[in-house]
């Protein structure tokens, strides 16, 4: 019988210590592109697909831009096609 108090014991002390903790859950905004007023993706803006390209050239992942699946596939598309058709680099030249 101490066994499994002594057991018990020691379950309730290590739960004691996670419930302590506090948890911070930071809400995710909405994806930029699906408002109504949000610019359509297109190849033949590059104005608009430059800030979804990094510094050095590479897409950025949706988890930074906040884009959801479907407006990411379709950034990827446009932004190849665009460096396809020149009107974007592929690789950004640094300063």
């Amino acid at each position: 019988m101490l066994k499994s108090n002594n057991a018990s014991e020691t379950a309730i002390s290590k739960m004691g210590d996670k419930t302590n903790k506090k948890v911070f859950f930071r809400r995710r905004k909405g994806c930029p592109l699906s408002v109504p007023n949000a610019p359509i993706i297109d190849y033949k803006n590059p104005e608009l697909l430059i800030k979804f390209v990094s510094e050095g050239g590479r897409m950025l992942p949706s988890r930074i831009t906040n884009v959801c699946a479907k407006k990411q596939r379709k950034l990827n598309n446009a932004i190849k096609i665009a460096r396809i058709l020149a009107l974007l680099p592929f690789v950004f030249q640094a300063k």
